[in-house]
């Protein structure tokens, strides 16, 4: 990828993460990233192909993450590696996660309802799995609550809360996993 291309895409990451993707035009990001808007077309065609360039980086990052959980032994760890899996992604790459996570709220790009990506789709039937393998009697339960704390905790993670504040969170989540409190 040129250094230029580069440059656009980050610049873009930081505008549409910022003020979202409907209210940042490309002479915005062009002037920002100090390059002229023609060669955001020339790379990206349009602002759609742009958001569609960092989507698909938004799902190879996004299935490095799924593997790993996916690749633990222990039902039990998978599901404690999807409660810290927002602390992570917000800890790596703050702009990237922040954009990926607004886009349920902000009006569709490209005029389409938010779609949860393929990875998401396979973290929730691995977890499915992990609450079935763990006897309990309504997994797919679960996990729709397990979906909404994390949903919850990534909002909270926005508003950069401190660092004890993420440990408790994340303790306290943990907590209602754990072996000997596995009720089905």
């Amino acid at each position: 990828m040129t250094e230029k291309k580069e440059l656009i895409l980050e610049t873009a990451l930081k505008l549409f993460a910022e003020r979202g993707f409907d209210t940042t035009p490309t002479s915005m990001i062009a002037k920002e990233a100090g390059v002229s808007e023609g060669l955001i077309f020339r790379h990206f065609t349009n602002k759609e192909g742009l958001m569609d360039a960092i989507l698909a980086m938004s799902e190879e990052r996004m299935a490095r993450h799924v593997k790993s959980i996916v690749a633990l032994a222990e039902p039990l760890a998978k599901i404690h590696a999807t409660i810290e899996l927002p602390v992570k992604l917000f800890s790596e790459e703050r702009e990237f996660w922040k954009l990926q996570f607004s886009l349920k709220w902000q009006k569709k790009y490209r005029g389409q309802s938010y779609r949860p990506s393929g990875y998401y789709l396979e973290l929730v039937e691995v977890i499915t799995d992990a609450f079935r393998q763990l006897g309990y009697a309504e997994p797919e339960k679960e996990v729709l609550l397990l979906v909404m704390l994390i949903d919850g905790l990534s909002n909270q993670l926005m508003q950069q809360p401190s660092e004890a504040f993420i440990e408790q969170t994340l303790s306290f989540l943990k907590s209602k996993y754990q072996l000997d409190k596995l009720k089905s």
